[in-house]
């Protein structure tokens, strides 16, 4: 299943609205059995790790880590987000 981050902005950089998002995408995401999450930062302009960690802590503890993937990207906002959050 596939999630377009852009519906959620194009700069996406706060814990809170992170979490918020987290919510949103969760109350919505029905996977079926085997099939991963992937995020897709196609359009989106900015990522902060803040942002980034709170939605992958969120889906990830529902989901595991593997369940969830980050497509690749050349956004490098999203790319030195996830090396900071270690992922």
């Amino acid at each position: 299943m596939r999630i377009m981050l852009k519906q959620y902005g194009d700069i996406l950089t706060s814990r809170p609205a992170g979490r918020e998002a987290a919510l949103a995408m969760k109350a919505r995401l029905r996977p079926a059995a085997g099939k991963k999450i992937e995020l897709d930062f196609d359009g989106v302009l900015s990522v902060g790790p803040s942002w980034l960690d709170e939605v992958l802590r969120a889906l990830q503890a529902d989901y595991g880590r593997d369940g969830v993937i980050c497509l690749p990207t050349k956004n490098l906002s999203v790319i030195e987000s996830l090396k900071v959050i270690g992922r």
